[in-house]
């Protein structure tokens, strides 16, 4: 069942890290599911280190994806040769750098100040509904917008406050259930970027943000690889899943830029509220709805109320710019163990 639960998360990793539907929220509720049927409960750490390998299997897709205008632009860039394609040369890609640079920048922030109620989020069981909803809410207005003439703004013409805008859609990412695709590239066509820019831009901005949540986790499980469970049947289950995220979410980002181009986003508007509706109805079934711990996780993420249990205290990841990225660290409670499909 490990090697299962394994491979059909590498699968829902790779379908919905690029798709604008929340990775970090379907692979919330997959593991729920999981933990219900087997009654295997992970630590949060475990499940953090499993799901940051996952992404940098799709990390390899984007660099695989683009790896002939990345070979154009280390060739502008680096060797500054004359004979480079039109936008690849030195100033044009160092243009780009700073951009993705300006649109990272308000994680880090973000993800200080802001982490612990972050975290707390995903104690809840309506969460990742509740950010789907919003997701879908997004998608459906920038559908709208989508049915005007296209923007026509390319990388040269992107000014440093839209890349700073689209930052700020970003920080919304950690939430559960909410689309870090969906918001940077909804935010990106709302400022006028070209179909095809907008999609690009998004994911170049994932690059850092998911390499430096890998640093963070592999440089914790060299030091303590007992408290991840890293037995040598769990390495080889992480690296298959990571292959089959990255194999998955190649085709994804094809399928992405598809739908991008054809103005048809609202599919996933769609899909999110099916999805939401369906999660919740099961919280509700499984009378979870009102659970106590439910309650204060929202209540912290909207407000900030100070109760908190010792279970919760622990440490997370410094940025936090994946679509479910930076939740928490080591904890006694792991906050996807099946809350949503308590079979009482």
């Amino acid at each position: 069942m490990e090697w299962l639960e394994s491979l059909i998360l590498g699968i829902v990793q790779g379908v919905t890290e690029f798709l604008p539907v929340s990775s970090d929220g379907h692979l919330l509720v997959t593991q729920q599911l999981f933990a219900w049927l087997t009654g295997n409960q992970r630590s949060g750490h475990q499940n953090i280190f499993f799901d940051v390998m996952l992404h940098l299997g799709t990390v390899a897709a984007i660099l695989v994806h683009y790896r002939r205008p990345i070979r154009e632009g280390v060739r502008g860039f680096v060797f500054n040769k004359p004979d480079v394609a039109p936008g690849f040369d030195r100033a044009s890609i160092f243009r780009i750098v700073m951009l993705a640079a300006v649109a990272t920048a308000p994680l880090v922030p973000f993800a200080l100040f802001f982490k612990k109620r972050i975290d707390a989020t995903f104690e809840s069981d309506i969460a990742a509904p509740i950010g789907f909803l919003i997701s879908a809410a997004i998608l459906a207005l920038v559908s709208m917008k989508m049915r005007g003439p296209e923007g026509g703004k390319e990388p040269a013409e992107t000014t440093w406050v839209d890349a700073l805008l689209i930052g700020l859609a970003q920080t919304l990412a950690p939430l559960p259930g909410v689309s870090r695709s969906g918001m940077t590239i909804a935010a990106a066509l709302a400022l006028g970027l070209s179909r095809a820019w907008a999609v690009r831009f998004s994911l170049g901005i994932a690059v850092p943000a998911v390499c430096g949540a890998a640093l963070y986790e592999l440089k914790d499980a060299i030091k303590n690889p007992e408290a991840l469970g890293l037995t040598p049947d769990r390495i080889a289950q992480t690296l298959a899943a990571a292959v089959i995220a990255g194999i998955v979410g190649y085709a994804a980002i094809v399928w992405l830029i598809r739908v991008v181009r054809a103005g048809r986003l609202w599919y996933f508007s769609v899909y999110l509220v099916v999805m939401a509706i369906v999660v919740l109805s099961l919280v509700s079934a499984s009378g979870r709805s009102g659970d106590g711990s439910s309650t204060k996780a929202l209540d912290r993420t909207a407000g900030g109320r100070a109760a908190e249990s010792s279970a919760v205290a622990r440490s997370g990841l410094p940025l936090g710019a994946l679509d479910r990225p930076d939740p928490a660290g080591p904890r006694s409670d792991d906050p996807r163990s099946g809350l949503a499909f308590d079979p009482r």
